[in-house]
């Protein structure tokens, strides 16, 4: 057993006169029950898991990484990916159908410390970055995804405020939003080839535009911009162009002045 040092005996929850053995120490019925103890011993293994939970069972069962385990579930075709949904519908999370289970595995692991912060602008941003994995550009610090146009300083009176970096329009606006709103200014991974063509960059702002929808606080409401990378200027190894500022050949430039901009009320 996985979970008792001493096996289950099945004659210690019968009345007394049951449990006195016979001549010899042996009783018929502790015998007659043996079998029963041991079938009980192996199902409970199965829904336990190894002994000390190392894998399997109720630990595994519960867990986005490894459920659902192949003792408990019959691996029909798609039984990963229905089990999985199924399990994140426990939290209200959509899972991503375009992707494979790899991805959603991940995404609900991610999601799982998120859910105290849920409908809040810093577990929003956390969200996104999770549900749109691999499809963002990276870089250190991570840019700026998600903001509802608030004062960095709430002492400061001055209605212009600059940080460390600040390019406006990007991370840098004047003023302050209006109330209830907040902005999703995503760019996308240049390396991702689908994120290159219109159907890959469709896919990903409906994905997006998914996720706000399902998980902004029903007062407010958002705008949306979608920065993609579909230019290749010349092979790599060149030099930066003049008069094309951010853009080098080899490196991939936006292809719009601005970004596509998408108004979700």
């Amino acid at each position: 057993m996985a979970g008792n040092q001493r096996p289950i005996q099945f004659q210690d929850y019968l009345p007394e006169a049951f449990r006195v053995d016979e001549v010899g120490g042996v009783s018929f019925l502790s015998t007659f029950l043996s079998a029963f103890a041991t079938m009980f011993e192996e199902l409970e293994a199965e829904i336990e898991g190894q002994p000390g939970g190392q894998a399997g069972g109720i630990p595994d069962l519960f867990s986005p990484s490894t459920t659902p385990p192949a003792q408990l579930v019959h691996r029909a075709p798609g039984a990963e990916a229905g089990f999985l949904s199924y399990l994140a519908s426990w939290i209200a999370l959509p899972l991503r159908a375009e992707k494979d289970v790899s991805f959603n595995r991940a995404l609900f692991d991610a999601t799982l410390p998120l859910i105290a912060r849920r409908g809040t602008l810093p577990g929003l941003d956390a969200l996104l970055r999770a549900w749109l994995q691999g499809d963002l550009v990276e870089a250190s610090p991570p840019p700026l995804i998600l903001t509802d146009l608030t004062r960095a300083f709430n002492d400061v009176d001055a209605v212009l405020q600059l940080g460390h970096t600040a390019t406006l329009g990007v991370d840098t606006v004047l003023g302050e939003g209006p109330p209830f709103y907040f902005v999703a200014d995503l760019v996308t991974d240049p390396t991702v080839v689908e994120l290159r063509a219109p159907a890959g960059l469709d896919q990903f702002q409906r994905a997006a535009r998914m996720l706000l929808d399902a998980e902004r606080p029903a007062h407010t409401y958002y705008q949306l911009r979608v920065r993609a990378h579909t230019m290749q200027l010349a092979p790599p190894g060149q030099t930066t162009i003049d008069g094309w500022p951010g853009a080098q050949i080899g490196v991939s430039t936006l292809l719009w002045d601005a970004p596509w901009v998408y108004d979700g009320q």
